[in-house]
C-alpha cells in the first residue's frame, strides 16, 4: 500500500524503487534463512560480511571515489564513518544475526518488514511530512501485521 503511493506521484522510476526494495527484501531473507541453516554466529557472520565487502574499496579508489571523500571534510567524514561504518554497517549485521539466534528466522524476519512503516512515522513526527490516506492505510497494515506475527500461538 505504501509503494502502490508511488505509481501515482513518481511514475515508472517510483515502482523501479520499489522493485529494488522487494529484491533487497528477497536477498535480506535469504540471508536470515542461510545464517540459521549454516549455523553461522553472528559475530561470523557480520565479521565476514564486512571484510568481503572491503573488496569494492580498490574499485572505489580507482574511480575517484577518494578525492570526493576528501573534498567533504574531516566532520562529516567522522560522522559518516561512525554511522555507516559501525552502527549501519557490522553493528546492524550483527545485531540481526544475533536476533536470528535468538529468535529463529520467522519471529526476527518480521522486523525488518516493519522499517519502511517505521520510517514513515518518524518522517511524520520529527521532519513534519504527513503520510497520505494510503501511506497511513500501510502503515496500519504492517503495524498490525506485525502484532499478529509476533503472538504467541
Amino acid at each position: 500500500m505504501i509503494g502502490l503511493e508511488s505509481i501515482g506521484h513518481i511514475g515508472p522510476s517510483g515502482v523501479q524503487g520499489d522493485l529494488i526494495f522487494v529484491l533487497t527484501g528477497f536477498m535480506f531473507a535469504g540471508f536470515g534463512t542461510l545464517l540459521r541453516y549454516w549455523r553461522v554466529s553472528a559475530f561470523s557472520a557480520a565479521a565476514v560480511i564486512n571484510v568481503l565487502s572491503l573488496s569494492l574499496l580498490p574499485v572505489y579508489v580507482a574511480s575517484g571515489g577518494l578525492a570526493r571523500v576528501t573534498a567533504i571534510g574531516l566532520p562529516e567524514n567522522a560522522l559518516q564513518a561512525v554511522a555507516q561504518g559501525i552502527l549501519a554497517g557490522p553493528g546492524a549485521m550483527y545485531l540481526f544475526a544475533f536476533s536470528i539466534q535468538l529468535l529463529g528466522v520467522a519471529r526476527a524476519a518480521v522486523f525488518p518488514a516493519i522499517v519502511p512503516a517505521l520510517t514513515l512515522l518518524v518522517g511524520w513526527l520529527l521532519l513534519g511530512e504527513p503520510p497520505t490516506a494510503l501511506q497511513a492505510a500501510g502503515l496500519v497494515t504492517v503495524l498490525s501485521g506485525f502484532y499478529l506475527a509476533q503472538r504467541q500461538r
